[in-house]
Order: structure tokens, then C-alpha cells, then sequence
């Protein structure tokens, strides 16, 4: 089990809840009533991202600071990574660079997010 910290979504919705590795995140935000938004729920709108910070310091990092690639390896799939640019939360670089070295953008789309580690989840805003 790891340890999700949502923070930020609202009155009654700053919690700690125990998630299953490899679960999604929408899907443990619900079952916990964390109201992040989600229209598509398949990656491609863009209205559930969030920001994303792990609990352990080097698994998530801007792709210029020291120590990005020995993060832990966190796969996201092309479809959110074009929804991202596309959005403008992330740029091509940054995206190119999560491919590369198999990790994860300070932003995430919560319907694509595959819960891995301990994480601190925020409103995108």
C-alpha cells in the first residue's frame, strides 16, 4: 500500500487515504470523495490534471535538475503526454525528455496516473 495525500480540492477533500500500487488515481480519488474533475476519463480532454509531487524527492523532477534520471522509472503513455503539450502544461522537451528516461511530469492527467509511490496530489491552477 502507499500513501495518497490529496490537498487543496476543497472543503471536507484534504485527506490521506492508502491506495494499492497500480491503481489509477481518478478511480482512488473517487472511492475516497475527492472531486477532481474528469469529462473523458480516457486522456485526451485534459480536465482531471493535477499536480503531482512523490514523496521521495528525486521521482519527480524538472528534466534540468540534478538527479532526473535516477528517478524511479514511471511510464506515461504517449496519448497523456500529447494532451499535456497540447495544454501547454508541459513542454515538448519536458515530454520527450519522460519518454526517454521513463518518468513522470510534475503535472498528470489523474485518469492516466498509475499510482506507484507515495504522492502529494494538488489542484493544476
Amino acid at each position: 500500500m502507499v500513501s495518497v495525500i490529496f490537498c487543496g480540492f476543497g472543503e471536507g477533500m484534504n485527506k490521506r487515504v492508502f491506495a494499492k500500487k497500480g491503481d489509477l488515481l481518478l478511480r482512488v480519488a473517487k472511492q475516497n470523495g475527492i472531486k477532481i474533475p474528469s469529462e473523458c476519463e480516457d486522456g485526451t480532454c485534459g480536465s482531471c490534471i493535477v499536480k503531482i509531487e512523490e514523496l521521495k524527492t528525486k521521482d519527480v523532477l524538472r528534466p534540468d535538475e540534478e538527479g532526473y534520471s535516477e528517478a524511479t522509472p514511471i511510464y506515461m503513455e504517449d496519448k497523456e503526454l500529447s494532451t499535456l503539450v497540447e495544454m501547454g502544461a508541459i513542454s515538448k522537451k519536458e515530454a520527450e525528455i519522460a519518454q526517454q528516461y521513463n518518468r513522470q511530469t510534475p503535472v498528470r492527467l489523474a485518469c492516466q496516473c498509475v499510482i506507484q509511490t507515495d504522492m502529494l496530489i494538488k489542484p493544476f491552477k
